[in-house]
């Protein structure tokens, strides 16, 4: 027998579990990042960029320099009791920048990124605008922010460790 209407709206609108983390969980960010950059970036990044751009962005030192020296929150989002993805946001010049934010694919379209961001917002800045920096090929990911209000302010030359892109920064208003 179907469990009644009222039930399986109440299992649907379980909040998402989102965790702040730091320093000492940071290799979990690493490791979905690992895990995640190959199928995220395939057709967006060469194949063989990746394990070079990985190892330097998500670098234990370099993780931990987020949080020490830039003003970072990690977070992780889980489901059944497994990381799913990761976001870092910090608050710059009066906006919430959200400075990574990943999601394993099986875990896309359940809210979390949404989640994410709001978490993102709540911790930095309520009241404040958030921006986010997305590689101009990331045809999904551009199409997920535009979803959730963000909007292309500007289109701009970034460099990730050693390494030349082109981005999009969005923007969403308060």
């Amino acid at each position: 027998m179907p469990a009644p209407i009222g039930l399986r709206h109440n299992v649907a609108m379980r909040s998402p579990d989102i965790i702040p983390i730091g320093a000492a969980d940071l290799f979990r960010v690493a490791d979905l990042a690992q895990r995640i950059w190959p199928e995220a970036f395939a057709g967006i990044l060469p194949a063989e960029r990746i394990p070079g751009m990985l190892a330097e962005i998500y670098a234990p030192e370099t993780l931990a320099a987020d949080i020490a020296e830039r003003g970072h929150q990690y977070w992780l989002a889980r489901r059944a009791g497994a990381d799913v993805g990761f976001a870092s946001a910090y608050r710059a010049d009066g906006r919430v920048w959200v400075k990574k934010l990943y999601l394993l694919a099986e875990a896309r379209g359940l809210g979390l990124g949404k989640a994410l961001i709001a978490t993102a917002r709540a911790h930095c800045g309520p009241d404040l605008p958030v921006a986010l920096y997305v590689n101009d090929g990331n045809a999904p990911a551009i199409a997920f922010y535009r979803s959730q209000g963000f909007e292309i302010e500007r289109h701009e030359p970034v460099r990730m460790g050693p390494y030349d892109f082109t981005d999009y920064v969005m923007l969403k208003p308060v």
